[in-house]
């Protein structure tokens, strides 16, 4: 050995020594999960150590470790199958690592998994990955090297024993409200592990996506600060005037903002097509035969880049000032979110923003459509095929030359009246640019002839997916099945959207239609985003009964449930925050319009990682108004504080309110292409004549208002901001109807054999703070509940900590929704294990957010 190679080896086995000797010291952290576990997490500069206490009175257990290392587009849900995963695990966040020790045998074994390739990979044994016992203490060591390149990682850590289950009992998880047993779990709370921390802080509890209930307000900006009050049928914008960006102005943002709400989705915000001339800024009327009022349908988007030019005082400086507004709501400490809509778009798109991302044009292949063949993935549209029908596309607004759209009848009056209309362009049936060929049309209607009550105004855009096949085989995009099939041309042109508005400061997306899309474009889509921005928002409309929807063909979300798809699991798992509950909306409002009972909400509760991540609403631009006289049983505006009193406070999941329900807006009038439909029109130009009572003036004082109007404000105020309280955001939401079905005391009316016609009733519980409450809400318009008395069951009390209670120690209730309490009572244990929550009256229509105190 050469002197320098001596030294050398010598300053090494010296160095070598001192790390032996001396190691350098760990940082270390414990957190207390549930069934009596605590976790103790540490690192070095090469492993990841966990120390892992056995739960309370439990066999040796498998330990499993999820990891998500924010490196792939990964999935929540962990794989299941007998005496390996066992049961269905649902995580709150996207993993793409799952370890699993198996501490019942002398020697600890360690196997994983890897998400790869759009799915879980096989199972494969690791001898990187160490696990080793010590009495009850477990102790997980896996190298950083196997965790991504990524400083901060989600873990989740829970237990199963399959001794006597080969499904395995669930125990000892990180979060410490998931309960114990056999089934399919949900766990709602991660750790976010720092592998970079020096200090104590080396894991931070998190809630999925965030883990603030979000409580977003629908602010449909052509109407809610028009205070124009003409209310012309089928008006122009001249007449019946337009909302305007800075009708959003302080005042209004900061009466939202103290009223508890967190987002505002800035509904219709996109330039859509419409008979509004703006020649002078280069954006001429749309043909009127693709129009659905002469505002347009905001859904018929013309350019994914831009906003309509209705909404600026300016036009020219439509984006500045669109800019000005997400300033103001940044500033008053809310996050604005606006449309996405992915499945289709106005016939006449056509970006002058962003040309070179029209759709049609530069697909894959370097070229433009083939609009020869139907389906192409490197098409981006669907192209009908010449046949008896076609061409040209004959649109459903003339019939036997007379015009039968409304909005082509009111076009040709305009046009008939002569003066400054006198050069509108009538309807004729026809579109120029589909004379030649025809394109499939949203709604997926794929004939030259759509109906008067399809989306004939859009057209489908092409994800790689063939709509039109029943097996739903043909899948040309990279997927679980065939993963290395090329991104589609419109999955690339989607994400710079979403690319662009991030950029200019929008927070997230409610998405339209979002069923209609393939799961596999949201995974990737929302990774993409979610790259960009951790913490941007997917709000999901979607329905599991349509039809049109897509299922994903992930192997493990394709067989839960013995294989009957729901397409929530699917997005949910893709990464949305949450997803439409359309089910709990029509059970409630089955109770009014029958034949149901309040029973019948519970029915219709779907799994817990769908409950717990559902927006709820009681009212959007879609649904009828609440105060309208032809729907919910003609109550009137009042309606909404029980139904909302549920919605709202269900589960973790977000809530909506729609701008006017707040003040009873009926929505009844026929303002043009709308009808008379019980909603307030999407499509006219046209003002809420409830709502200008509280703008008024856009001093949003509310100085028109009436005193039933100002205490139906002051209501929703003070529900929405108890959503705020933990056992509302973050706590697990336990039903009570079934409990007391046979309970005599549970506002049953004389008439009635049974309980739980009128009243509903759940408990929240956050096992954090231990805060309880009790929700208890009366749907009956006219009849009072008297001596009502709430049955818990021993989950509740166990889980509340009311069962180990001393019988004679104090309970105090009171109801924190109501500005004069429905209950505010001191009792005992004893009497609430025995006889329940009490309270003397609850009014028709009323709703009571009991809050225990121990």
């Amino acid at each position: 050995m050469q002197p320098h190679q001596l030294r050398r080896f010598l300053v090494n086995m010296i160095v070598f020594a001192a790390i032996i000797v001396c190691p350098a010291s760990m940082a270390k952290q414990t957190i207390s999960g549930s069934d009596g576990v605590t976790i103790t997490i540490s690192h070095s500069d090469a492993d990841l150590v966990i120390e892992y206490k056995r739960p309370n009175n439990t066999a040796p257990p498998t330990v499993f470790l999820a990891v998500g290392t924010h490196t792939d587009i990964g999935s929540a849900v962990i794989p299941f199958s007998e005496k390996q995963e066992g049961s269905t695990v649902f995580l709150p966040f996207k993993a793409d690592r799952l370890f699993a020790f198996d501490f019942g045998s002398d020697k600890v074994t360690v196997w994983r998994r890897n998400w790869q390739k759009w799915k879980w990979q096989e199972i494969a044994n690791t001898e990187s990955a160490k696990g080793q016992s010590n009495s009850d203490i477990y102790t997980l060591r896996i190298p950083l090297s196997e965790l991504g390149q990524s400083k901060i990682i989600d873990c989740a850590l829970y237990s199963k024993d399959f001794g006597f289950d080969p499904w395995g009992q669930f125990s000892g998880c990180n979060d410490p409200g998931a309960e114990p047993g056999k089934g399919d779990k949900y766990i709602t709370s991660y750790l976010e592990i720092d592998n970079s921390a020096a200090s104590d802080k080396i894991a931070t509890p998190k809630l999925r996506l965030g883990g603030t209930k979000l409580r977003i307000y629908q602010l449909f900006v052509r109407l809610f600060g028009n205070t124009n009050e003409t209310r012309k049928q089928n008006g122009t914008l001249a007449e019946n005037g337009v909302g305007k960006f800075n009708d959003i102005n302080d005042a209004a943002l900061k009466l939202l903002r103290d009223a508890g709400f967190t987002h505002i989705w800035l509904t219709g915000l996109l330039q859509q097509a419409t008979a509004t001339d703006y020649s002078n800024i280069g954006q001429p009327a749309d043909d009127p035969d693709l129009l659905k009022g002469l505002a347009g349908s905001p859904y018929a988007i013309k350019d994914y880049f831009d906003v309509c030019p209705d909404y600026a005082a300016d036009p020219k400086k439509r984006l500045d000032e669109f800019k000005q507004l997400l300033d103001r709501i940044h500033a008053h400490g809310m996050k604005a979110l606006i449309d996405f809509v992915p499945n289709h778009v106005a016939r006449s798109y056509d970006s002058d923003v962003k040309p070179d991302q029209n759709f049609g044009i530069k697909g894959n292949n370097g070229s433009g459509d083939d609009k020869s063949t139907f389906f192409s993935p490197r098409n981006n549209f669907f192209y009908l095929q010449p046949d008896s029908g076609g061409p040209p596309l004959k649109l459903p607004t003339l019939k036997d030359g007379k015009a039968v759209s409304p909005t082509c009848q009111t076009i040709a009056t305009l046009a008939a009246e002569g003066g400054q209309n006198a050069s509108l362009r009538p309807c004729d049936g026809l579109f120029d640019s589909e004379k030649d060929h025809g394109k499939v049309t949203g709604n997926n209607k794929a004939s030259w002839t759509p109906d008067i009550g399809d989306w004939y105004e859009t057209v489908k855009l092409n994800y790689g997916f063939d709509f039109t096949k029943s097996d739903k085989s043909v899948r040309e995009y990279p997927n679980a099945n065939t993963p290395d099939k090329p991104l589609p041309d419109t999955w690339q042109k989607m994400d710079s959207v979403l690319a662009y508005w991030q950029a200019h400061g929008v927070d997230g997306f409610r998405c339209d239609m979002s069923h209609m899309v393939p799961p596999e474009f949201w995974n990737w889509a929302i990774s993409r985003a979610r790259s960009r921005h951790r913490d941007v928002v997917f709000i999901g409309e979607a329905y599991d009964n349509d039809p049109a929807k897509v299922p994903g063909v992930d192997p493990i979300i394709s067989r839960l449930h013995g294989g009957k798809s729901n397409v929530m699991f699917d997005l949910l798992d893709a990464g949305f925050n949450a997803v439409y509950d359309d089910p709990t909306y029509r059970a409630i409002k089955k109770i009014y319009e029958g034949p149901a009972w309040a029973n019948d909400i519970d029915d219709v509760r779907p799994d817990a990682f769908i409950f717990d991540n559902s927006l709820r609403y009681a009212e959007n631009h879609d649904e009828v108004r609440l105060a309208a006289k032809s729907q919910w049983g003609g109550v009137g505006m009042k309606v909404g504080r029980p139904v909302s009193a549920i919605l709202y406070g269900l589960s973790r999941g977000p809530m909506m309110h729609y701008n006017g329900q707040d003040v009873g807006e009926p929505g009844a009038d026929v303002e043009g292409f709308g009808g008379s439909d019980a909603r307030t029109s999407i499509f006219d130009y046209w003002s809420m004549p409830e709502q200008v009572k509280w703008v008024n003036g856009h001093k949003y004082d509310g100085g028109r208002l009436s005193n039933d109007q100002k205490e139906l404000r002051a209501f929703y105020g003070r529900l929405i901001n108890l959503m705020s309280e933990p056992a509302f955001a973050s706590g697990a939401s336990i039903p009570l109807n079934g409990v007391n079905k046979d309970n005599p005391a549970y506002g049953r009316l004389k008439t009635e054999q049974a309980s739980g016609h009128w009243l509903y009733s759940f408990a929240r519980y956050d096992p954090v703070t231990g805060q309880r409450f009790v929700v208890a809400v009366n749907l009956s318009p006219t009849n009072s509940l008297s001596d009502v008395l709430i049955r818990l069951p021993k989950e509740v009390l166990q889980r509340t900590g009311m069962s180990k209670l001393d019988r004679d120690k104090s309970i105090h209730v009171k109801d924190r929704l109501n500005a004069t309490p429905l209950a505010d009572v001191t009792t005992n244990v004893g009497y609430v294990q025995e006889s329940g929550i009490p309270i003397t009256e609850l009014p028709p229509l009323s709703a009571a957010y009991l809050e225990i105190k121990l």
